[in-house]
């Protein structure tokens, strides 16, 4: 079979061509070993990431907004990560955005012509992004229009950027950090939603968790701004309290009630022996950082 495009993802995998005829087993094997190729791609692709997150926590730390932007998978994969941000990290829906081509329905009805709409793309960000935001432009491909087109509005209009790409000869014209992962050809050739999309999302978890943890969103390895929204967070939130502390349970839950559900309030009213509003002070003087206020004597 002669290859007909030279964009990685698109070319035929030699490993797995005899996928149509092997078990079940044989099957779930090959793709699984593909899989770890998308482990490796993210842990070359650190350096790049490592840039992205330091400039996705100076976003958030001043008050801008961090923007994912991108068409299919990889475009479904930037909401769920922002959507994810907020129970998780406890910053408001606005902080962190996700921006699919072809809108919101989209997120579950394929629109693929979508994503070759590069004036659309710049149209989309604009209404959403501002100088000083950070925005990322997913595409597997490195060349689809729509995020392209996105990308070269968002850095004229001021904002920090960077393409997340499987494709070494992406277009990164307009991206101040280029984010390469060489996932290479798919287990099924040309399905991005494998190898490349599972790439990405590896890749989006570390930019997102390594920002918030720089802008004192995590204690340790805890996630101090949970966001108790149901049951299972409310245990949550108050093993944290407890843990961190050193209170009981049932001191933890009586601290959760008192901080109105802030997790860093709740342990510090405890550890510094204070109400709440003195708690709030004390963050507020170290930026939120749990680690800083604990530290005081």
């Amino acid at each position: 079979m002669k290859k007909t495009n030279l964009i990685p993802t698109e070319t035929v995998n030699p490993r797995t061509k005899n996928l149509d005829k092997a078990t079940t087993l044989q099957a779930a094997r090959l793709i699984n070993a593909e899989d770890f190729v998308a482990a490796h791609a993210v842990k070359q692709a650190a350096p790049a990431i490592s840039r992205a997150i330091e400039t996705a926590a100076q976003a958030h730390l001043s008050r801008h907004k961090i923007i994912f932007i991108g068409a299919g998978t990889s475009g479904r994969l930037g909401i769920l990560e922002a959507v994810e941000c907020v129970p998780t990290f406890g910053v408001k829906p606005g902080d962190v955005q996700g921006i699919l081509a072809g809108g919101k329905s989209a997120m579950f009805r394929s629109k693929e012509g979508a994503e070759d709409d590069a004036v659309q793309g710049a149209k989309d960000i604009l209404a959403k992004a501002r100088k000083g935001d950070f925005v990322i432009g997913l595409t597997a491909s490195g060349i689809t229009p729509y995020v392209l087109g996105a990308l070269k509005a968002a850095k004229q209009s001021g904002c920090a950027t960077a393409l997340l790409a499987c494709n070494k000869q992406a277009n990164t014209t307009h991206a101040d950090i280029f984010i390469f992962l060489p996932t290479g050809p798919e287990a099924l050739n040309g399905s991005t939603r494998m190898k490349a999309g599972t790439a990405t999302k590896m890749a989006l978890n570390a930019i997102t968790t390594g920002a918030m943890a720089h802008a004192g969103k995590v204690y340790q390895n805890l996630m101090v701004d949970v966001q108790p929204t149901n049951q299972k967070l409310v245990r949550r939130a108050t093993r944290l309290i407890s843990t961190i502390s050193g209170a009981d349970e049932k001191t933890a839950a009586r601290l959760l009630t008192a901080s109105h559900n802030r997790v860093k309030t709740a342990i510090v009213m405890h550890v510094k022996k204070c109400p709440a509003a003195q708690a709030e002070k004390l963050l507020k003087k170290h930026h939120g950082f749990l680690r800083e206020v604990l530290r005081e004597k």
